[in-house]
This record gives structure tokens, sequence and C-alpha cells, in this order.
């Protein structure tokens, strides 16, 4: 059976009391081994994501994700601007991971926003299943759980990187898919905001 570390512990009650990490925080994590990262380096700007090993899915909607880059540095965008959809929900769907070769997994990463004025609405949640078999026929016999994360609000300036903070994956075990769950409207205009999704890391 797996358990919650001593490390992991403690850095769940420092997170409640020092808020979201920086960049370097991400990059610097101690006494954690890196079991997966995710920087986005090979993308193509305005083209469909479709970097090794993810799923890019339109659940509702036409719009995926896109990869995009700005000084050399890319990463994952959702927006549902311009597609002529009255909704759309997209996912990002990570590769598989075996909880049971490890213990204390804890995922980081970071979000930012543009135009965003509806939260409650026009949303990016993280999603996680363990019972996912990575074949997107299957997706809709998967069962798929929301980890509440920081995201960023409109009161943050826009494309300024948000820390989801130190997410606890410990407690999963078996074969896991986390992914990112964007849901907009290009019909729209408070609906239709751009989320950037870069710096994944798994750590252990």
């Amino acid at each position: 059976m797996k358990k919650i570390s001593l490390y992991s512990f403690i850095a769940i009650v420092a997170l409640v009391f020092t808020g979201c990490t920086d960049e370097s925080d991400i990059d610097n994590i101690q006494t954690k081994r890196t079991l997966f990262v995710e920087d986005f380096s090979d993308n193509t700007d305005n083209t469909p994501l479709d970097t090794p090993g993810w799923t890019n899915y339109a659940q509702i909607g036409t719009r995926k994700f896109t990869e995009q880059t700005f000084y050399e540095n890319g990463y994952a965008e959702f927006t549902s601007f311009g597609s002529g959809q009255a909704l759309n929900v997209a996912w990002l769907i990570s590769p598989a991971f075996n909880m049971d070769e490890q213990e204390g997994e804890t995922l980081v990463f970071h979000i930012a926003q543009a135009f965003l004025t509806n939260p409650l609405e026009n949303t990016i949640e993280l999603m996680v299943s363990t019972d996912y078999d990575g074949d997107i026929a299957n997706f809709n016999q998967a069962s798929w759980i929301n980890i509440p994360i920081k995201t960023p609000t409109p009161n943050d300036d826009y494309y300024e990187n948000v820390s989801s903070g130190e997410v606890d994956l410990s407690h999963f075990t078996g074969t896991l898919h986390f992914a990112f769950k964007a849901k907009g409207s290009g019909t729209n205009n408070a609906l239709d905001a751009t989320f950037q999704i870069d710096n994944i890391r798994l750590f252990y």
C-alpha cells in the first residue's frame, strides 16, 4: 500500500502557508527525483499539438490544443476564440505512468491566461484517470477525477505563469493518466479566453 512520505506531508502543509511557486521553484524542487518533464520544446507555431505520448482530443466542438512558441519557448495553448461553435471542450491527455513503481508522486506545472473574464464557465481543469486505457476510442468508458489546482484569475496579468502548486498524486495506484480539460465558447466573447500550459514536472 502506498503511503504519503513525511516530505510530501511537509510540502502540502508548506503550500498552504506559502501559496504558489515560481518557475525557479518548479525547476529546483529539492530531495525529489524527476519521473517526467514536458516543456513542449518541439513545438511548431499554430499547429495542432502532436507531442509524442500526448493525446489531443476535442470532446465537444472541433477546437483542440495547439502548439505555440514565444521567444523559442514552447507551450500548449487552448482558446475557443474564432471557432464559431457555441461550446468547445478539449482534453490534453498525458502519457501513462505506473504509479506502483515509486512513491510520493507530485505534479507541478504552469498555467497562464489571457482575456479571461468568467473563470466559472471558461475553465481549465486538471483531471486524473486510472482506468483510461490510452485508446481515445474508449475515452467515454474511463472515469476521470477532478483534482483541485490553482488556476489563473481575471486579476492575473495576461500570459503570466501561475503555478499549480504541488499536486499530490501519491495516493493513486496502477496506471495513471493526467489531463488538462479546457472549456470555452467561440460564440460568446465572455468565454473565449486563452489558456497556456508549460513547465510540467512529475517528481517522486
